[in-house]
């Protein structure tokens, strides 16, 4: 409403329509879109695993306070729940809605802004569970002694342990360097890893 309390026109309903493989068509999204009343659609033919999707990008440029951002399944909007969740957030926070016609989920209703609510728990409970599983082999690689990723190191234990006892003993940063054609780096991090 207005500040004459009279009811202002309801904004525009922008469809964005979009399909995973060229053999995939996205014409029945299309046309629901257009009985819902959409226009502008937006669409592609893009995995929703890449993060540039231009189509998705106009349509989002596009939006409007007032406006309502119309898909076919809530999952047309990111590769997975949290990208999802934080497109439809970044939209309400823009006075935008969000309607994915086969979900039934309506950013603007009290029921849809609580599947929202829920759809957001289960996200946070799915990165969970990703950072704990991540956690696990993690663990598991150390416990067998495997690489964590990054480069693997230069001297094994034996050998760090004999550049540390040669320093020790007065041996050079630069002599040690040269006699195991390392960088004076290298040796630095050698012997620091053994405090």
């Amino acid at each position: 409403m207005d500040e004459n309390g009279e009811n202002q026109a309801a904004g525009r309903l922008i469809g964005y329509a979009r399909v995973s493989t060229k053999r995939q068509t996205t014409e029945q999204q299309i046309e629901a879109l257009r009985k819902a009343g959409c226009d502008p659609i937006y669409s592609e033919k893009m995995s929703g695993k890449r993060n540039d999707r231009p189509e998705l990008a106009r349509a989002l440029a596009d939006v409007g306070p007032g406006d309502t951002l119309v898909v076919w399944k809530l999952d047309r909007l990111g590769r997975d729940t949290a990208q999802v969740l934080t497109t439809v957030k970044d939209l309400r926070d823009r006075e935008v809605s969000v309607l994915a016609l086969t979900d039934g989920v309506n950013s603007a209703t009290p029921a849809g802004r609580m599947v929202m609510g829920v759809l957001a728990s289960m996200a946070e409970y799915e990165l969970e569970l990703k950072q704990e599983r991540a956690e696990v082999k993690r663990a598991l690689l150390r416990k067998r002694g495997g690489n964590l990723g990054g480069r693997p190191r230069r001297f094994d234990a034996e050998a760090a342990a004999a550049i540390r006892r040669a320093h020790a003993n007065g041996e050079s940063i630069a002599g040690l360097a040269r006699l195991h054609k390392a960088s004076r780096q290298t040796i630095y991090r050698v012997l620091e890893d053994a405090s």
